[in-house]
């Protein structure tokens, strides 16, 4: 928990070319419909990018936006939780990159892009299921 509600989804180190990330998006959650649905959006992120081993560059130079929104909902079973959440990126490469073959690029990006979509729904499921847990047990003690 980064600050009350909000929370910090880190993906692991990427590699793409010579382009590395390290990308963390903070998400707040909060309740809608008396505590039935948890609602998710972005409210920041940090694509920790290299360009080459060493050269940082900022998200604002690539013009790069990370957003992520979902939700979650207790299961027919009450024993857990359901829900969706999606991601969407966008972003400018730099000049060099430019220049590979679109059809390597879309591979590398598809390829990135189901990584990080695996990797923050494990996570996140992970977390969610621990907090939502808390959640049920405080309204259960109230």
């Amino acid at each position: 928990e980064v600050e009350p509600k909000v929370y910090r989804l880190k993906c692991m180190t990427l590699m793409f070319v010579t382009i590395q990330l390290a990308p963390h998006v903070d998400v707040r959650m909060y309740e809608e419909g008396q505590g039935s649905m948890f609602k998710l959006e972005s409210v920041a992120f940090d694509p920790n990018i290299q360009i080459l081993p060493g050269v940082g560059v900022s998200a604002d130079q690539l013009g790069i936006l990370i957003d992520v929104v979902g939700e979650l909902y207790p299961s027919r079973d009450g024993k857990g939780v359901d829900g969706k959440i999606g991601f969407v990126t966008k972003g400018e490469l730099p000049p060099p990159m430019r220049l590979l073959p679109e059809q390597a690029l879309k591979s590398s990006l598809g390829t990135i892009n189901r990584t990080i979509t695996n990797f923050a729904i494990d996570n996140f499921q992970r977390g969610a299921r621990s907090k939502f847990q808390e959640f049920l047990l405080s309204e259960r003690t109230a």
